[in-house]
């Protein structure tokens, strides 16, 4: 019987360690979502060098309409010591926002990545459920590519797939920054 009292102690305390350690993670996350709030806010100078490219869309689609829409990619520019390091001098992306509309439909999304790991640690989508007609909003909290927490928490399920967008995003988000050499002669 003790033993088994103790196993119920030993398990809640881990349990409780565990959903402390989330949620410390989890404000971490959201910290650093307010400070690139902030930097976006006050824009690129040499104090705050963030780096943005605003990518405006407009389709014309058969039996849809218009779709509008905008997407806006923030960067930090990679400042490690090592010259010969591959990511020297690159835009590493830390934020990507999108916001389309066609008709009365609206989708809005955010995704917020680790500047040092590139990895997504924070997705947020508002999107127009088409049955009801009103928003559902999903945020899904990540660390090294596994899901910390869900809100609302039944929808868990949707977030491998909230994961790849995110990846996909960032992808699409480092290759606007890409040069490629040209040969101008």
């Amino acid at each position: 019987m003790k033993r088994i009292a103790f196993s119920l102690i030993v398990l809640c305390v881990a349990l409780m360690a565990h959903a402390q350690s989330v949620d410390s993670q989890i404000q971490k996350i959201r910290d650093f979502y307010n400070h690139v709030q902030e930097q976006v806010k006050i824009g690129y100078s040499t104090e705050n060098p963030i780096g943005t490219a605003v990518i405006d869309h407009v389709a014309t689609y058969c039996a849809v309409g218009y779709v509008k829409g905008k997407t806006e990619i923030y960067t930090y520019l990679y400042d490690g010591d090592d010259v010969d390091d591959e990511l020297f001098n690159t835009q590493q992306v830390v934020m990507i926002r999108e916001n389309f509309e066609r008709g009365p439909w609206q989708q809005y999304r955010e995704y917020l990545y680790d500047p040092d790991t590139q990895e997504p640690i924070f997705c947020y989508f508002h999107d127009m459920n088409p049955d009801t007609g009103e928003f559902d909003d999903h945020r899904f909290y990540f660390a090294k590519g596994k899901l910390l927490k869900a809100l609302p928490a039944s929808s868990a399920p949707k977030a491998k797939s909230a994961l790849k967008i995110a990846n996909g995003m960032k992808v699409y988000g480092r290759s606007i920054f890409e040069t490629s050499p040209t040969n101008l002669d």
